[in-house]
């Protein structure tokens, strides 16, 4: 290795808000070498995992082990965004555009490969993407600015989460996950939500029941997007900051939340609007799906039998007219 004391530091945090997608990156490239020293990232649900673009590579590394270490991270994205960094940060092409850009201050076009990073893993959307790259020396590697141990401690005193007044979800429900949608101008506060009020919601992919929710309710648009909803809160129980929350997007439906912050304003969903989408459950979709290709499989066999049959007409016909005539 080369013995130049200078490294880039390059981070990458792409936040998008219509899939609530939010994406950090971090590596540290050495230039002579053409080679990846250290890179990490992770996606989240929340903003609030985020950092200023301009902490050091370390705070982006430990900020991203502590989000995968407390279960943050949306961990199917997160999975291929790490498979995606691995095999482009190994590749001596991928390096040399990407330092080539760095060297020639063309942001636009480092911002277009992360872009399409984001897309490959989460989805087409149109990300707003932060960049910031700087030469540091080899002993500044593990600079941090950001004491990740005091926030972490600040964070183990034990949040008082409201009991959820009895209230079960039945058992034989789906259980989704999703966030709020949020309307920080006309919206209403969360603390002032009560059991009827309909709102609307965003499903977040990643476990299996959301994603086939998704999918058979045809959420995610040609872009990628996934389409907010509406959904009545069927429970809702607070103390000062924390609230829980239970949702029913149908009968079949349910989802549960806890939020840590109160005064998040919700946007309302008008009934004017129309009701929610309706599904009856996951299982009722397959059996709908099999009944539907079994009878286009009939419909295929008859198509293909038509003509044998047409032709035996035509045999039974003609024996029956040599009858008559003899």
């Amino acid at each position: 290795m080369s013995d130049t004391p200078n490294y880039y530091s390059l981070k990458v945090i792409l936040r998008d808000e219509a899939n609530m997608v939010y994406t950090m990156i971090a590596v540290v490239l050495d230039p002579v070498e053409i080679e990846a020293i250290k890179f990490e990232g992770v996606s989240s649900g929340s903003p609030l995992v985020l950092l200023p673009i301009k902490s050091t590579f370390q705070d982006f590394y430990n900020r991203t082990q502590r989000v995968i270490y407390k279960g943050d991270q949306l961990k199917n994205i997160t999975k291929s965004l790490h498979e995606i960094l691995k095999s482009s940060f190994q590749s001596e092409s991928f390096l040399e555009e990407l330092l080539h850009y760095i060297d020639h201050n063309l942001v636009d076009r480092l911002q277009f490969i992360f872009g399409q990073i984001h897309n490959r893993t989460a989805g087409n959307s149109n990300p707003k993407i932060e960049i910031h790259y700087e030469l540091i020396e080899k002993r500044d590697l593990e600079k941090t600015t950001i004491d990740e141990e005091e926030l972490a401690k600040k964070e183990a005193v034990p949040v008082i989460v409201p009991a959820t007044s009895g209230f079960q979800i039945p058992p034989d429900k789906q259980l989704i996950q999703f966030r709020f949608q949020l309307s920080p101008v006309n919206g209403t506060p969360l603390v002032d939500l009560k059991p009827g009020d309909n709102v609307y919601v965003r499903l977040l992919p990643g476990d299996p029941i959301t994603n086939a929710i998704i999918e058979s309710m045809e959420l995610k648009d040609d872009a990628g997007t996934i389409k907010q909803i509406p959904a009545k809160i069927v429970n809702i129980s607070n103390t000062k900051n924390v609230s829980e929350v239970v949702i029913k997007i149908n009968e079949q439906i349910y989802g549960k939340i806890v939020e840590e912050e109160n005064s998040v304003k919700i946007k309302t969903f008008d009934q004017a609007a129309g009701s929610a989408p309706t599904l009856t459950s996951a299982a009722s979709i397959t059996t709908a799906s099999k009944a539907h290709a079994a009878a286009q499989r009939e419909a295929e066999e008859s198509y293909h039998l038509m003509p044998f049959i047409i032709i035996l007409t035509l045999i039974a016909l003609g024996m029956l007219a040599m009858f008559f005539f003899l």
